[in-house]
């Protein structure tokens, strides 16, 4: 079983050198990815998610220069509002400069104001997601020349240098529990980033894609709300109405927990301490707290 964590690049506490010292402690604990979410903006009147977000790329940029190890990633990065052209650059260049140690992790993006406001109209927003994977694809292959045409992007003839560290480039996870989702991650994905799921869901869901793609069972990175301690919450509501499952309780609870996740198949599971969509911490200090708690006591039992 592999272990990451996502980043505090979010919320009030949020700055490089929280970031920083956070991404390089994590990676002396023997954590082997580090994860930041992703918008843009939030409209104001979401104060759930709170108002500060460092830009994804950006911070694992500045990560990555930190840190010697661990693989990176986005989840999920919203790719209609972006460029597909600029941000197959971007990422083949932080995967050029790190090493190989990128992880893509893409979705559709789900606030509306966000995707309209940077021009992404919300009922195309399937189409255009399709057709940017297509697009870092194609620039990401070991071609001297590239050319694609599409319904949002075209280009012929072009010379897109770096390529990316990983042949071929780094794996694309798509984001989602839908149908849809999970079609597109068996269609045109290289694998599954769901979030706060059971190991039922995760179970179900992997043999889905895998039916879908009527090929070996896809490459799945399950991100998990953790919340160590007694009298702690075990599921959530999220603004959907869909029905979260946290990682919680005792350390022999969420033991227990992450070895029903092994069984039903995950081997890579990342953990989202005191995540701040549910919890409103002043400090980090708990954060880091619960990081520290989880490598020590819980890691070493799914290792070697």
């Amino acid at each position: 079983m592999q272990f990451g964590v996502i980043l505090p690049h979010r919320w009030h506490y949020a700055s490089g050198s929280t970031i920083g010292d956070f991404a390089v402690e994590a990676e002396q604990l023997g954590y082997d990815s580090l994860w930041v979410t992703d918008h843009i903006f939030v409209p104001a009147y979401r104060t759930e998610r709170g108002h500060i977000f460092y830009e994804a790329l950006m911070t694992l940029a500045y990560v990555s220069s930190i840190t010697t190890r661990c693989m990176l990633g986005p989840s999920v990065l919203a790719l209609p509002p972006r460029n597909a052209v600029l941000v197959a650059k971007q990422v083949a260049t932080l995967d050029a400069l790190s090493g190989g140690r990128v992880m893509l992790g893409v979705g559709t993006g789900w606030i509306e104001e966000e995707l309209a406001y940077l021009g992404a109209p919300w009922s195309e927003r399937a189409r255009m997601l399709d057709e940017s994977i297509k697009v870092l694809k194609d620039l990401w292959n070991e071609s001297s020349t590239n050319s694609f045409e599409g319904i949002y992007t075209k280009y012929e003839d072009i010379a897109f240098f770096p390529k990316p560290a990983q042949h071929g480039g780094p794996k694309l996870l798509v984001g989602g529990m839908t149908e849809p989702s999970l079609r597109r991650a068996a269609r045109v994905g290289d694998g599954w980033i769901p979030w706060a799921v059971t190991p039922a869901e995760l179970q179900e869901g992997t043999a889905k894609i895998k039916s879908y793609s009527n090929s070996t069972t896809p490459q799945v990175v399950c991100m998990m709300p953790v919340d160590i301690g007694i009298d702690v919450a075990t599921r959530y509501t999220g603004v959907f109405g869909e029905n979260h499952r946290l990682l919680s309780g005792t350390v022999s609870d969420i033991a227990k927990m992450v070895e029903e996740f092994q069984s039903a198949g995950l081997n890579h599971l990342v953990c989202s301490f005191r995540d701040v969509r549910l919890f409103r911490d002043d400090t980090v200090d708990l954060v880091q707290a619960q990081m520290r708690t989880f490598a020590r006591e819980v890691m070493p039992l799914f290792l070697g």
